[in-house]
């Protein structure tokens, strides 16, 4: 569903294509048949530390007031590592290919199943391209995935590529043999302007192509004896990915939890009862209206259809002291309520902003995408077994400087 304007890895087509893919490349020597990517389950929390940078600039961008929240993952043996966004609204892993060329691929850091003794050229059933060679060498008749992304801070693109089967790790013992969507080409639009390399999705099941391409389903499969669960949260200039437990959560109140609505989807999302702006209801909510939680935006996304009158609503201005005032904006979600101040809303000019959702409806109705602007007050929980979504307000958290090295560190 390329068209949707939250981050969503939705539409995927697939082809067989013929091609030199490793034609002037330095390519390490072939050891074939190797064995598959070792897993390492998980055993317990691990809490995987992440920074919060802004979109990178460049000539036409327009997402100059974008930021994500970056973390690392180590892929293949020697592992490589490369900066991740970590998706609630998509479903697989994408890095660059070492053979990509597009400007967009080339100003990041690239991933070379050439240099994994690990790696593995598979298709889209998860077969060998070559029976009995690890990797393919010249011209090779294999399947090509399109995946259409959509991001409501930097716009719609394209990436094209191949699937290779490798490890994925995010800490010592958190590692998973999957598939990678490894990129040959990549749009400018949204790719260039991410300060991330790849993206790891976390959303349902559902999102992926198949099993071996969810990094979750594959991480909670081979562990045990913790919780599968995930738990986000975001600070001013960090933030944290909580994998396997909350234990060490900056919880001020307990976990609220709710059933994710249409888990059939894909996506984490949750019934919206009522949209309130200073204690009035702009929007009811009559035909359903729903939250999707996507840590891959910066801002609040409203579908277009409720956008005017929720912005008409939201009158900004600034006090003494030049602080931004303006109405609560709460999103009812029946036992419990996400309520957003204007700092949550506005930026630094005290400017509403709310991404626009462009939705046909009836088929989309009252769809509402819960970005960094909520859950940088907000803890969110997602529970992948019994398909449950949980808040809970953050506690105060006082200002910590990250260091450069701060994102290899991992908390266990």
């Amino acid at each position: 569903m390329g068209f949707l304007l939250f981050s969503a890895l939705a539409a995927l087509t697939m082809q067989p294509s013929a091609g030199d893919l490793g034609a002037a490349l330095r390519r390490s020597p072939l050891a074939a048949p190797a064995a598959l990517p070792a897993s390492a389950p998980l055993r317990g929390s691990i809490v995987i530390p992440l920074r919060r940078l802004p979109a990178r600039g460049y000539e036409g961008d327009d997402g100059e007031d974008a930021s994500f929240y970056v973390g690392t993952v180590f892929v293949g043996h020697p592992a490589q590592a490369l900066q991740v966004s970590f998706d609630t609204a998509s479903g697989h892993v994408v890095l660059p290919h070492r053979g990509c060329q597009t400007v967009a691929c080339k100003e990041h850091r690239r991933f070379s199943p050439w240099e994994s003794t690990t790696a593995m050229d598979i298709n889209t059933n998860g077969t060998e391209v070559l029976p009995g060679s690890r990797l393919v060498r010249g011209k090779a008749r294999r399947d090509v995935v399109t995946l259409s992304y959509t991001q409501s801070d930097l716009g719609s693109g394209n990436a094209t590529g191949v699937l290779v089967r490798d490890s994925v790790c995010v800490g010592p013992e958190a590692c998973v043999d999957m598939e990678i969507m490894a990129a040959l080409s990549m749009d400018e639009e949204p790719f260039r302007g991410m300060p991330n390399d790849g993206i790891v999705g976390l959303g349902l099941q559902a999102l992926a192509a198949g099993p071996l391409c969810s990094f979750l389903g594959r991480l909670f499969e081979g562990s045990k004896g913790v919780r599968p669960q995930i738990g986000i949260a975001f600070h001013a200039e960090s933030g944290e990915l909580h994998i396997g437990g909350h234990e060490r959560a900056p919880l001020a109140a307990p976990l609220r939890w709710f059933p994710v609505d249409h888990p059939q989807d894909g996506f984490w999302q949750v019934a919206i009862q009522a949209v309130v702006v200073g204690g009035v209801k702009v929007a009811g909510c009559q035909k359903g209206c729903h939250g999707i939680v996507d840590t891959g935006v910066s801002r609040l996304g409203v579908q277009k259809s409720h956008l005017g009158p929720l912005i008409a609503a939201l009158s900004t201005s600034r006090v003494e002291g030049g602080a931004c005032q303006g109405p609560d904006l709460t999103l009812d979600l029946g036992d419990m309520a996400l309520t957003l101040k204007a700092a949550d809303y506005a930026d630094d000019d005290c400017e509403v902003q709310l991404g626009s959702l462009d939705l046909e409806e009836p088929a989309y109705t009252g769809v509402f995408a819960l970005g960094a602007g909520v859950l940088r007050r907000y803890y969110a929980a997602f529970d992948w077994e019994q398909q449950k979504l949980a808040f809970a307000p953050m506690a105060a958290r006082a200002p910590q400087p990250v260091g450069s090295d701060s994102e290899d560190v991992f908390v266990v």
